[in-house]
């Protein structure tokens, strides 16, 4: 509990002051921005909605004057604890307020959002102009925000051909704990625009993935590129999993997929068990929208019967500017992958395609178990090794698991022509949090139901995902979303480490700003 409550309410009378209804202080309010995904953090003191930067950069003057640690949030969807209050007092910065989409320049191919912005409302406004960001969001991006995203490191949608968030960013505005505005890329030359990153040394890339350890973002200059006018889907299954990586590797080398995901037989039957494709006419109607009438007939048809639930399946969408192109890209990857797997209708790739941020209910498992998952980036060469540590791992763990209701699925991709992303996803039957009851559709968790309390099922599942971090860090792999989870200081260069701090010790002398992000 904080012991210094005096203080606390002349910091909180202050903002009131001058910050009217963006400061938020009721109770409830506090214990939804307390949690997150996986975990509660410390209570909040108050939860700040800037609606502009330099309202922020005001209030966090006062706040660091006062001693106050500083945590920014963006949509809320991280399972790392990022914006978990490490120690009291802390107010908690919700950027979701800080929601324009502040210019679009198609002739200069740039695009500049407030950190608010979602994926989706992103995607909203620059269909209609025939332009997109390469990479353009996240699975759960109708919550998950552009600030968010280059703050914590997001890949899905485009990343296989086009890399992670980071890869699009050309330029930032942050607010850093001194109560500065800082401005990254050309834009931070007088009289030049938001159009080149790389002018100078690239402060740019010091903010990305940082979880908000040097600062909160507020405006994020994102490159553009032309939607591509054509689309075709693929399938496959496979027998094991050297030949899922093999074939995921082989697409991922000649940059022929913007999409891949791929289920092991465990993941596959997790999705079998949701609710029957056939009574979600959103998605239904959307492939048919999408796709075409065939395509939605055949889906209706085969409902989730569409992979056999004891193989490996890959799906993956490929674009181009021409029909010509697209159908060489298809033909190309069929060379390179039917001889790995059998090649199947493409019916959950075009679902995926038709709903690309349909993912927050997922968050909860078929019978409402509470979920979480950890992730690798390993090169192609490590991708089978270290998914064989990780069924050993399994294997090992599997009279806990079944004491306690645990099962695993995993979920395997791939980022640009160099990484394999495996995420293991735990779930475990549990209570409902708050952000569980505030993001989740209300009918959606009435379906599934929740299996109340199981504390001993939550603290082997704490375990579990500590042991298969620790794995995955065994066998080179790096991560995104570090939050307040991965490992990032252990073992680093101690010249970089050095830098960093360094960075972090001039832009925050009295690290206010998100304490305990990065600290593992």
């Amino acid at each position: 509990m904080n012991t210094d409550a005096t203080p606390s309410r002349a910091v909180i009378a202050r903002l009131q002051s001058s910050c009217g209804d963006a400061l938020v202080t009721d109770p409830a309010e506090l214990a939804y921005f307390a949690t997150d995904v996986y975990a509660e953090g410390e209570p909040l003191l108050a939860v700040l909605r800037p609606t502009s930067a330099e309202q922020l950069a005001a209030a966090v003057r006062v706040l660091t004057d006062a001693g106050v640690a500083i945590v920014g949030r963006g949509g809320g969807m991280s399972y790392t604890g990022g914006y978990l209050a490490a120690r009291q007092p802390t107010v908690l910065v919700d950027t979701r307020a800080l929601d324009r989409i502040v210019e679009i320049n198609v002739e200069d191919a740039y695009v500049v959002v407030e950190a608010g912005v979602t994926w989706k409302a992103l995607k909203d406004a620059l269909d209609p102009l025939g332009v997109r960001t390469p990479y353009f969001g996240t699975m759960s991006g109708s919550h998950a925000t552009v600030g968010g995203g280059v703050s914590q490191g997001a890949v899905f949608h485009g990343s296989a051909r086009y890399g992670c968030s980071a890869d699009v960013v050309l330029g930032l505005q942050v607010v850093t704990a001194s109560g500065d505005i800082l401005t990254t890329g050309s834009a931070a030359a007088a009289g030049t625009s938001p159009f080149f990153r790389w002018y100078g040394p690239d402060l740019t890339g010091v903010f990305l993935g940082d979880c908000g350890l040097l600062g909160i973002k507020t405006r994020i200059v994102l490159r553009l590129i032309p939607r591509h006018a054509h689309i075709d889907y693929l399938s496959w299954q496979f027998k094991d999993a050297a030949a899922l990586f093999a074939a995921l590797g082989a697409l991922a080398r000649h940059g022929l997929a913007s999409e891949t995901a791929a289920f092991d037989p465990a993941l596959t039957r997790v999705r079998m068990r949701r609710a029957g494709l056939g009574s979600d006419v959103k998605a239904l109607g959307n492939v048919i929208r999408k796709g075409g009438l065939i395509s939605g007939l055949k889906l209706a048809v085969k409902g989730r019967d569409i992979v056999d639930q004891d193989q490996f399946s890959l799906h993956t969408t490929l674009e181009g500017d021409s029909a010509a192109e697209v159908a060489d890209r298809v033909a190309r990857a069929h060379r390179l992958v039917d001889g790995l797997g059998e090649s199947v209708e493409p019916s959950i790739a075009k679902m995926m395609a038709a709903n690309p941020f349909a993912a927050w209910n997922s968050m909860l498992g078929p019978q409402g178990e509470r979920w979480a998952p950890v992730h690798a980036l390993v090169p192609h060469s490590k991708a089978v090794e270290l998914f064989e540590a990780l069924q050993a791992l399994f294997a090992g763990e599997r009279e806990t698991m079944q004491r306690h209701g645990l099962f695993i699925g995993t979920l395997i991709s791939s980022v640009g022509a160099q990484v394999t992303l495996i995420e293991p996803c735990i779930y475990w039957p549990d209570s409902h949090n708050a952000f569980h009851v505030r993001t989740v559709d209300a009918d959606h968790r009435a379906r599934i139901g929740c299996p109340g309390v199981h504390i001993e099922a939550r603290a082997a599942a704490d375990r579990l995902k500590r042991r298969i971090a620790d794995t995955m860090r065994r066998h080179g792999a790096a991560n995104l979303q570090l939050g307040k989870f991965y490992d990032y200081r252990a073992g680093r260069d101690p010249a970089a480490l050095a830098l960093l701090d360094a960075i972090k010790a001039r832009l925050d002398p009295n690290g206010l700003m998100n304490p305990g992000v990065l600290a593992r």
